[in-house]
């Protein structure tokens, strides 16, 4: 069996601190006005940590020449795909500091474009079609959730 150790530990502390912080509301209040969105995250980040913690046990295999060298090549990352993940990072960072000034519905449509085109997605109708659907769907379902207003420009 071959153990991701520093993968493991560092999600379990992850997972450690949702969990006080969990318990550290439900302590303070049961409403569920004030558990709305913080019980379920907290759920779904800790049912993740059981998926990635399997994740990190795994056998461990007859390793050949060719198999270390698919891993090196994969493992491997490009000065382009570390570029990619850089411009994603301030993609969203942007995003966020567009929320107020922009409006949620611009500024996330604008962060689901750049993630598409990053990503590299090149069709046209789903760069045209999905950020504003998805977009839309977004705004809905933090005005159902969220019961005071944020400012959006379009919607």
């Amino acid at each position: 069996m071959c153990i991701a150790w520093g993968q493991a530990l560092f999600t379990t502390a992850l997972a450690g601190a949702v969990l006080a912080f969990l318990l550290e509301a439900r302590g303070v209040s049961l409403v569920a006005d004030n558990l709305l969105l913080l019980q379920p995250t907290a759920i779904a980040t800790l049912v993740l940590w059981l998926v990635i913690l399997a994740g990190c046990l795994r056998p461990r295999a007859v390793r050949t020449a060719d198999a270390e060298a698919v891993e090196a090549e994969v493992a491997a990352e490009s000065p382009r795909d570390l570029a990619r993940v850089l411009l994603l990072v301030l993609a969203f960072g942007a995003c966020i500091a567009g929320l107020e000034p922009l409006g949620y519905d611009v500024s996330f449509w604008l962060f689901v474009l750049a993630a598409l085109a990053l990503g590299g997605e090149r069709n046209p109708v789903a760069l045209a079609l999905f950020p504003p659907i998805f977009t839309a769907l977004l705004i809905w379902g933090f005005r159902a959730l969220v019961p005071y207003p944020f400012p959006t420009s379009l919607l």
